[in-house]
């Protein structure tokens, strides 16, 4: 957030994503790869209000940016796509791999 010289101090994102988060929203996580800066990582969990429900969706933005860098599959059929969602999940980042908890699996996202 940037806050601009004016009477009534109000706060303006210095940017912003195009992708939205509805109802839960996402609890961003941020990581760093020591090269090319941050990484924001958001999980869409709405899926878990389908029925049946659908997979979770992992977002990953240029921290300085947001810019989106990835965006994981939305189809359950995809094998490259999340398990079923589960709300409040919030990914984890540990040892260059993104864990993400699902209704019925740990998907884990890296490079391969």
């Amino acid at each position: 957030m940037s806050s601009p010289s004016c009477p009534s101090g109000s706060a303006v994102p210095a940017s912003r994503s195009a992708d939205t988060f509805p109802f839960f929203g996402a609890s961003p996580v941020i990581s760093s790869n020591g090269a090319t800066g941050g990484i924001v990582w958001a999980l869409d969990t709405s899926g878990n209000l389908a029925s049946p429900p659908q997979p979770a969706i992992l977002y990953a933005y240029r921290a300085a940016d947001l810019s989106r860098l990835y965006a994981s599959p939305t189809s359950a059929t995809d094998p490259l796509a999340a398990g079923p969602a589960v709300k409040f999940a919030v990914p984890t980042v540990a040892n260059g791999k993104v864990y993400v908890g699902t209704q019925k699996e740990l998907s884990v996202f890296g490079l391969h």
